[in-house]
């Protein structure tokens, strides 16, 4: 007989903890992958330790711990599902911390997850925000897989979006971006459809997006664009999905295959009509506003990028006789503060109508990115020529505006300056500026410290960089680390000369004429210094036959087969640097 104090329940929670240790074991595999991950700390630089892959393997393996366990989230089994949603919930929000490109992949995964659970509204409530505003998304493949969310999520609900989204603009518009086509593989031949009747994929093509798009179609309204052919790809997907339904009967199956793929044909020519008007235009609208301007947008850094956007949004405003509306974090405000051709919105804040415009840029899609991946090591074009030209820039206005990235001050800021130098005690001596590392270690100088140290025995040193401990410290050495961005960039045009790594202050220095120093090891200097007017470049491909090599933060280098320091960089020394100093600006007083 069983006491009466006893825990009825007792057995099966022990049972249930034993079976959730031994099946679910690569959860919390997982769990501590996580835990080790968000306490990972900064490099000296001040950076992220943690890379965007190692966010993209835990991704990974929540996604594998889903396939694995489908039956428990097809049941709701809240012993999974809860902990599931608190650990990617977590694991979101520090993605969005770090690497917001790696955390909209983690919204896309758990999305997928909530639909499959049926808990349409709650994928409504993730990923609305992004969905209308797609020029806010990094990736074409994730704002193709967050807007096909948010059309499966309303035909589970039988509800039509209160927002007026074309998907045949969207697959128009996927069709027109650069690896657009490749948001959605290509179903191949012989494969087995997955539970929820999708087939497994193998190749990427147009035809893709035109089937992705066939089940949505056909519930938006006809738009006044395009009408004939809206209307042909209306019909060929209404077709395309009765031919693909199953058929009974040899014959049936033949002639429902030959329809498919007369369907598939028809919609994809559609497609690809549409294409080409559709680069520049909106993603959910196929009618543009011809009396209209040009929308930029841009849904991220870094500082460096979006200083060397100006040339082409400066030759932009020109040709078109006003301000271009550049939609970018509000953050990043002061980069453009006063500038006469451009006209800032905050990129998060209420969706921007893009329809109203006659030509929209989307930047977010880094052109450059794409550009510099796909020519490595071979690599000719500057990002200033790259980002004016996806503007629809020509080269000869580039020309006109003379390459040049421009600031402009205000009394403000002028006055900030000032007073710091005052308060700091600059400029008994000649100010010397140093941007002592980049957000990527592969281009920091490893003896930045020695090298601060030296110029601080002869000028007055002003460090750029948001973090002042681990660098030199003493009489004439100050740091803007707690100063303004606005501030820190005005304090550029009081420096006598500037050294930098290849990062941000290195355009800063270019646009006050600033004469700069400029350390290169892995990306090309000519490149990256076309703009710059009073440029000294200090770099060894005499003596690395490698140099450039243009690997990245994941590749290693060629030499050491390490990911970090770069001993092309490592072989500039001190007296190099004070020599090219001198060089610049005079021997020091």
């Amino acid at each position: 007989m069983a006491r009466q104090d006893e825990d009825p329940d007792l057995l099966a929670r022990f049972f249930a903890e034993f079976l959730d240790e031994s099946s679910f074991s690569e959860f919390r595999r997982i769990e501590r992958v996580f835990a080790r991950l968000r306490d990972q700390g900064s490099t000296v630089s001040g950076y992220p330790i943690i890379r965007p892959s190692d966010c993209g393997r835990i991704t990974e393996s929540l996604s594998g711990f889903f396939e694995q366990c489908r039956p428990q989230f097809r049941t709701r089994d809240a012993s999974i599902t809860a902990r599931f949603e608190e650990i990617i919930g977590a694991f979101h929000a520090f993605c969005r911390s770090v690497y917001p490109s790696e955390a909209t992949a983690v919204l896309v995964l758990r999305g997928k997850v909530l639909l499959f659970m049926g808990r349409t509204e709650r994928v409504l409530d993730l990923v609305s925000h992004l969905v209308l505003r797609p020029y806010a998304v990094e990736n074409v493949k994730h704002c193709a897989e967050l807007t096909e969310l948010f059309a499966q999520a309303h035909l589970q609900q039988g509800t039509v979006p209160a927002e007026p989204l074309s998907h045949i603009a969207f697959g128009a518009w996927l069709s027109a971006q650069a690896n657009g086509w490749a948001a959605f593989p290509r179903p191949s031949r012989n494969v087995e459809a997955d539970e929820g009747g999708a087939a497994q994929t193998n190749k990427r093509s147009i035809f893709a997006v035109a089937i992705r798009m066939a089940p949505y179609v056909n519930r938006e309204p006809a738009g006044d664009s395009a009408r004939l052919r809206s209307a042909l790809i209306r019909w060929a997907s209404a077709g395309y999905l009765r031919a693909a339904r199953g058929h009974i009967g040899i014959r049936r199956n033949i002639a429902a295959f030959a329809m498919r793929w007369l369907y598939q044909a028809t919609m994809t020519f559609g497609y690809w009509t549409l294409r080409r008007p559709s680069r520049f235009s909106s993603p959910f609208s196929l009618r543009m506003n011809r009396k209209g301007t040009t929308l930029v947008t841009r849904a991220m850094g870094g500082i460096g990028d979006l200083l060397m956007m100006e040339p082409g949004l400066e030759a932009l405003a020109r040709r078109q006789k006003t301000p271009v509306d550049f939609a970018i974090p509000r953050k990043f405000f002061p980069v453009f503060a006063n500038n006469p051709h451009v006209r800032l919105i905050d990129i998060d804040g209420p969706p921007i109508d893009i329809s109203r415009y006659r030509r929209f840029v989307n930047l977010s899609l880094c052109p450059a990115g794409r550009y510099e991946s796909g020519a490595r090591p071979y690599v000719k074009r500057g990002r200033v020529e790259i980002f004016a030209a996806a503007m629809g820039v020509r080269r000869a206005e580039l020309k006109a505006q003379g390459w040049r990235i421009n600031s402009f001050g205000n009394a403000e800021e002028a006055a900030f300056c000032d007073a710091f130098l005052i308060e700091k005690g600059l400029g008994a001596r000649p100010i010397v500026g140093v941007q002592p590392y980049s957000r990527d270690s592969y281009k920091d100088h490893p003896a930045i410290g020695e090298i601060i140290s030296a110029l601080a025995q002869h000028y007055d040193v002003l460090i750029f960089h948001h973090v002042g401990e681990g660098l030199p410290q003493g009489p004439g050495i100050v740091t803007t680390a707690g100063v303004a961005l606005a501030n820190s960039l005005a304090l550029v045009s009081r420096i006598e000369a500037m050294v930098c790594v290849d990062s941000a202050f290195l355009h800063a220095a270019a646009a006050h004429d600033v004469p700069t120093v400029a350390l290169f090891g892995p990306t090309d200097a000519r490149t990256f210094t076309r703009h710059h007017r009073n440029v000294t470049i200090l770099w060894k491909p005499q003596t690395f036959g490698c140099v450039p090599c243009w690997r990245n933060e994941d590749m290693p280098c060629q030499i050491t087969r390490r990911r970090s320091l770069s001993p092309c960089l490592a072989a500039i020394t001190a007296d190099e640097v004070l020599d090219a100093v001198a060089g610049a600006i005079g021997p020091a007083r």
